[in-house]
């Protein structure tokens, strides 16, 4: 319409108060000649009544009401309100798309109810709790339909348990991410998925990714997904500890096991000699009736040198941890989600900050 909804400059002639005196003192005097002011301020309230539309603008001293009538076209007939279009919003948008986008922000960081209240707060009125869902919902269906790629990359894997659906312990959500080598400052990580389900489905999941190789913690058999498998180095130690409890060995001995475990697999000149102490290591466990713990080492044995004999960088899921961290603060708040709410929760929460600049 040829108007600049985002002008460099507004010459604001009066305040919100001012105006109000000012045609007051208009109609009392019984002048009708119209009088021209200009206000800036937020626009607060969005009332729509079939043929017109009421707008409330506060500002420092007060609000304004506005009174907004449809426009006719003289060529087609059509009627439309023009306000919308002369603050930059779609005819079907009630908020800016800056607004959403730091609503979306705020509510991956803080519960629906404290993202509602502190947004009205600032602005004088907010959206309502299932309008913040509905957004949430919105934009995880968005991500969703993104096609991702590992691109020959590794990608690390892991997962976590969130208070969600009916079973006690909740719904494992997994992870997988990229990762560029870097300090943990400069590593720049891409995420890849971010769901729930079964086995099955987390393993489909990863082979669509056509990764190199994946780094994963061992809690799922993942042979099959990728061309290299690397255990995480720091669960098989860290795993080790319950193994050796299920075997009824007292707390104060199994730190010598873990010590010995962690200087094989960090401490090896070479992957031979790893491979030679590691095979000593579990056989140790076994002479020494530690079944649960021999058979543990055992399954990870063909995954836990990977790293070293085809190249693959990393050999923990350390890129991952700090999401998993992230993911269990904002998922724990003390209710019981639904699986896809809380899906759809973390996939946006996690792909804003990961992929997005």
């Amino acid at each position: 319409m040829g108007i600049d909804p985002y002008p460099a400059r507004f010459k604001r002639t009066h305040m919100a108060q001012q105006a109000i005196e000012l045609l007051t003192k208009q109609e009392q005097s019984g002048t009708t000649e119209p009088i021209t002011v200009t206000v800036a301020g937020r626009i607060m309230a969005n009332r729509k009544m079939g043929k017109i539309s009421f707008l409330d603008i506060r500002d420092d001293s007060g609000k304004i009401q506005l009174l907004i009538v449809q426009v006719q076209c003289c060529l087609c007939g059509y009627r439309f309100c023009p306000y919308k279009e002369q603050i930059g919003l779609a005819f079907t948008d009630r908020i800016s798309p800056t607004l959403k986008q730091r609503q979306l922000k705020l509510t991956c960081q803080i519960s629906y109810h404290k993202a509602r209240t502190f947004i009205a707060s600032c602005l004088g009125v907010g959206p309502s709790e299932p309008t913040i869902r509905k957004e949430i919902d919105r934009r995880a269906g968005e991500i969703r339909q993104i096609p991702v790629t590992a691109n020959r990359q590794i990608v690390y894997h892991d997962a976590t348990k969130v208070k969600a659906g009916s079973k006690d312990r909740g719904v494992s959500i997994h992870l997988a991410v990229t990762s560029t080598p870097g300090t943990q400052r400069h590593r720049r990580k891409r995420l890849l998925f971010l769901r729930t389900g079964s086995a099955q489905q987390i393993k489909k999941s990863l082979a669509a990714l056509k990764a190199r190789g994946i780094v994963h913690d061992g809690d799922m058999d993942l042979s099959g997904c990728a061309r290299f498998l690397q255990r995480c180095l720091w669960h098989l130690a860290h795993q080790l500890k319950h193994f050796l409890w299920q075997d009824g060995l007292p707390f104060e001995a199994r730190g010598p096991y873990v010590k010995e475990l962690i200087f094989i697999l960090h401490q090896s000149p070479s992957v031979r000699t790893m491979k030679k102490q590691y095979q000593s290591f579990v056989q140790k466990l076994s002479t020494h009736g530690l079944v649960q713990s021999a058979g543990h080492l055992q399954n990870a044995e063909s995954e836990m040198a990977t790293f070293r004999e085809h190249g693959i960088v990393g050999s923990t899921t350390s890129p991952v941890e700090r999401e998993m961290r992230e993911i269990n603060r904002r998922a724990d708040i003390g209710v019981r989600w639904s699986v896809p709410g809380i899906e759809n929760l973390l996939l946006v929460k996690t792909h804003m900050a990961m992929n997005e600049p």
